[in-house]
């Protein structure tokens, strides 16, 4: 091995004064080199001395060829003592990691602050506890903001230090606010009773921890959409020790948080099986709850939960703890949702052979806000029950289109059914046609005959398929659409009737069910007056819209309004006939055979733009 080794005795005395190595005090190379290597070996140096030999250059080819494999050995003594910390490409973690700064707010709610995840254009993740004192958990519904908490909590993005100048020291940026939504609170999942009783409890217990959670989660929601690409999720997670990183906001030791924050560690384990939560090593501490684990190619891995002050007192445990976001990733898509309505300008259906058309809506503004409104996770009962009327030929039985249509964008389980064809159902029957229409089964248990039948309905029909219709809403919501109650052929039975008065009471008691009634002739409960909606015809100005994006500029509309009346003439009067919504639909379709280059020259001239 000496032979291989330049025998440049000053360069190597540097190298061996650097690594700790004793120097042999004789100076002839013959003794000197071989001495170098015993004492590097005595050590346990000698990979590390030849490292650093072969950087000074200082290794030649000989019998030994030392060089030969030098780092493959370096790479299995690293892995051997770090297993879960592998080499990254260096350009693009650092791009990954600046991306994953821009998704990463500080949450300061109440006297509490923590660390939060842009998951969706609106919607942020972090840590309940973190939002507790703000959250109204105690009612039989779905957790709610507390009164006034609107005010209490902020989320910031952009608090970060920066290298704006290359010779002065980092400077802070000006952080961005975001408003939140006022109703802010998207989704709330606390954590189990054994992690919020006491700050010193065991990290290695998952007592009271199941598939369905609970997983220590709130999503809020922002106010306004930021445009910011999201992260993607990890998937399966290896069972063996892995990297991770941690971006975070912890305290600064005077109450404060700090600028945002990066620490490396690493996934010791998994608890659970499929984990419920995991243990990591990153260097956390209050503030961090809820801050985004990510691994090593920047997929989120889960939200940081407890910290130094929750480990158990005295267990001399090392470990911090995440809840994966394999547990909850798949609530995000069906809780993205604007604070305005959705924009829906056509839907999908099918003719009477069976076909998909594409139909333009016209109109119909009021049924979508409502719609869209009914979708937040936070609706209460009456925003949760949509009762449409209107004489014929106004677009009634469309309601189930539009229903479908924002539903399904948000991943809601949806179904809908004529009642006309149920007027031979009783109770049980037509509660078995309802769940099989979401593929689900009722388990209300068959009629006793001990009581009346109305009895039976309040009792026993009524919960069991409410019951049913709750767990169908628990990922995304359900929206079940009755229509045809106003049938002049067919009318549903008494018995059916009642079932559907009883879920419309059942809703207070029902998170995530939505009820649409097409026709309903019965009178509503004074608590369920803001649900109805009676249908008006469309009208010049709704055709006029159906040419322009939402919103747009009264300019704009008047004078398509006035091309519209034009182009209608002496049908315009037709609009307001039996068949109203069909007249709106056929003039729609006449105008856009025409010439629409006319239509845009007209408009632009109007606006005084350019011809």
């Amino acid at each position: 091995m000496a032979k291989s080794i330049v025998p440049d005795i000053p360069r190597i005395r540097t190298v061996l004064d650097r690594l700790g190595i004793l120097n042999a005090e004789y100076a002839d190379p013959a003794d000197y080199v071989p001495s170098a290597i015993v004492n590097a070996m005595g050590l346990r140096k000698i990979v590390a001395f030849q490292a650093a030999l072969a950087k000074e250059d200082l290794i030649i080819d000989g019998p030994a060829d030392i060089d030969r494999g030098l780092f493959e050995r370096l790479a299995v003594l690293h892995s051997f003592v770090t297993p879960a910390h592998t080499p990254v490409d260096a350009r693009v973690a650092a791009r990954r990691l600046l991306r994953a700064s821009d998704l990463v707010c500080r949450i300061d709610a109440g006297e509490r602050h923590g660390t939060g995840l842009l998951v969706a254009s609106t919607l942020v993740a972090t840590a309940a506890h973190l939002v507790s004192d703000l959250v109204d958990a105690t009612g039989p519904g779905r957790p709610v903001p507390r009164a006034g908490s609107t005010s209490r909590i902020h989320v910031t993005f952009g608090d970060v230090m920066d290298q704006l100048d290359e010779k002065g020291p980092p400077t802070r940026l000006e952080p961005q606010p975001a408003a939140l939504a006022t109703s802010w609170l998207a989704e709330y999942d606390p954590p189990s009773p054994e992690e919020t009783g006491d700050d010193a409890f065991d990290l290695l217990s998952v007592v009271g921890i199941g598939e369905d959670g609970p997983w220590d989660l709130a999503i809020l929601r922002l106010a306004e959409a930021r445009p910011s690409s999201r992260m993607s999720w990890s998937g399966d997670l290896p069972r063996k020790p892995f990297q991770i990183h941690v971006l975070h906001h912890p305290g600064d030791g005077a109450g404060g948080a700090l600028p945002l924050q990066w620490s490396v560690g690493a996934v010791e384990k998994p608890l659970g099986d499929p984990p419920v939560r995991l243990l990591h090593s990153a260097s956390t501490s209050p503030g961090s709850s809820g801050a985004p684990v990510v691994d090593a190619d920047f997929h989120v891995v889960g939200l940081h939960q407890a910290g130094l002050e929750r480990r158990a007192a005295g267990s001399g445990a090392t470990f911090n703890r995440a809840v994966p976001a394999r547990c909850w990733s798949s609530k995000v898509s069906s809780l993205e949702l604007s604070e305005t309505a959705a924009s829906v300008p056509t839907v999908e259906k099918l003719d009477s052979r069976g076909n998909r058309v594409t139909r333009t809506v016209i109109g119909r503004l009021g049924t979508v806000e409502r719609i869209s409104r009914g979708q937040f996770p936070d609706a209460t009962a009456s925003e949760r029950l949509i009762v449409v009327v209107g004489d014929p030929g106004r677009g009634l039985r469309f309601t189930h289109d539009l229903v479908r249509t924002v539903a399904t964008r948000y991943g809601s389980a949806y179904a809908a059914i004529d009642v006309a064809n149920c007027q031979r159902d009783d109770a049980t029957s037509f509660a078995d046609k309802v769940a099989g229409a979401f593929a689900a089964e009722t388990g209300a248990p068959p009629a006793t005959g001990l009581t009346t039948r109305q009895r039976e309905v309040r009792s026993r029909t009524a919960p069991a398929l409410s019951e049913t219709l709750v767990e169908v809403a628990r990922t995304g919501g359900a929206w079940l659409v009755l229509e045809g109650f106003d049938s002049t052929v067919a009318r549903p039975s008494a018995e059916v009737v009642d079932l559907v008065r009883r879920l419309m009471q059942e809703l207070p008691r029902s998170p995530g069910v939505r009820l649409v009634l097409a026709g309903w002739e019965e009178n509503l409960p004074i608590e369920f007056s803001p649900s109805l909606e009676y249908l008006e015809a469309p009208t010049v100005e709704d055709i006029a819209r159906t040419f322009l994006p939402p919103d747009p500029l009264p300019e704009a509309l008047a004078a398509v309004v006035r091309f519209v009346r034009n182009a209608l003439g002496a049908e315009e009067g037709a609009l307001y006939d039996a068949c109203p919504y069909r007249v709106a639909e056929r003039a729609r379709s006449e105008m856009e055979k025409g010439d629409v280059g006319f239509l845009i020259r007209s408009l632009r001239k109007q606006l005084g733009g350019a011809p």
